[in-house]
């Protein structure tokens, strides 16, 4: 599973998965014909119908003491642009022998893509194997156990009962949550379709880093950053209180401000 922003071009929301490929799994390898990668760290949340998707490079600089991207250094910056991110909606199609699991990016962290996001997936005892449909590419990905029993995707609407702008979706499995929030700076027009900000890290506005996917693990009071794609969120806890939910509205109180999220998919946890 290796992008101008706003409005969103609504994407019919396919048929749920299959059972088995919900929840958060985890990226141990990716082999291509010249890389092996052993050290990135991925995350892939799965519900039902939607996904989200985060991607770290191993050489992280030193972001002590940074808390906004103002603060950044020219090396911080360079780094920053060779993430990877997204979330949308999942399809899977085929026989169980081969079966073509697509993702439809929604919000991307790099400008949008001009090949199809797709593998072919076959689940294994202990990881599940993709492979590229032109077979270029290898990953094992490993789920983590605790992320299959209750899932929800939620996004944020304003004031008017509206989405609101940047996009912001809030997605569950079992004890992880992934926050995704749009950046508000869309991509020059002269962006060509399936470039990678990495081309010309120099020439990147600010404004187009500001892309947060931030990555945690559930708490009896809320959720805790373990990553994201804007390092000094890392390690903040999340205050949620959940209030009342009427048709697909929820209200949630986070760190202590009263919001409405809508309800795009909810199953509650078996026990």
């Amino acid at each position: 599973m290796n992008r101008n922003e706003a409005p969103l071009a609504p994407v019919p929301a396919p048929a749920p998965v299959p059972d088995h490929y919900r929840g958060v799994w985890q990226r141990r390898l990716l082999e291509t014909a010249h890389l092996r990668d052993v050290s990135t760290t991925v995350f892939w949340l799965q519900t039902g119908t939607w996904h989200a998707d985060i991607r770290i490079p191993a050489d992280r600089p030193d972001f002590s003491g940074i808390q906004a991207l103002a603060e950044c250094s020219a090396q911080q910056r360079d780094w920053l642009v060779r993430q990877h991110g997204f979330a949308g909606v999942t399809q899977v199609d085929g026989e169980p022998a081969r079966e073509i699991c697509r993702w439809h990016h929604l919000l991307d962290f790099h400008p949008p893509r001009t090949e199809a996001d797709a593998g072919v997936m076959q689940f294994g005892p202990e990881f599940l194997t993709e492979t590229g449909l032109d077979g270029q590419y290898l990953e094992h990905w490993y789920l983590l156990p605790d992320s299959v029993d209750g899932f929800a995707a939620l996004q944020l609407l304003d004031a008017d009962g509206a989405t609101a702008t940047p996009a912001r979706y809030l997605f569950v499995a079992g004890l992880y949550v992934m926050y995704v929030r749009n950046r508000t700076l869309g991509w020059p027009a002269a962006t060509p379709p399936g470039t990678l900000l990495t081309a010309d890290a120099a020439a990147v506005q600010p404004g187009l880093l500001d892309f947060d996917i931030s990555f945690g693990r559930r708490n009896n009071v809320g959720w805790q950053v373990l990553h994201s794609t804007l390092p000094w969120r890392e390690g903040q806890a999340i205050n949620v209180r959940m209030g009342v939910a009427r048709g697909d509205r929820l209200t949630l109180t986070v760190d202590g401000a009263l919001q409405e999220w809508r309800i795009l998919e909810w199953s509650a946890p078996l026990n």
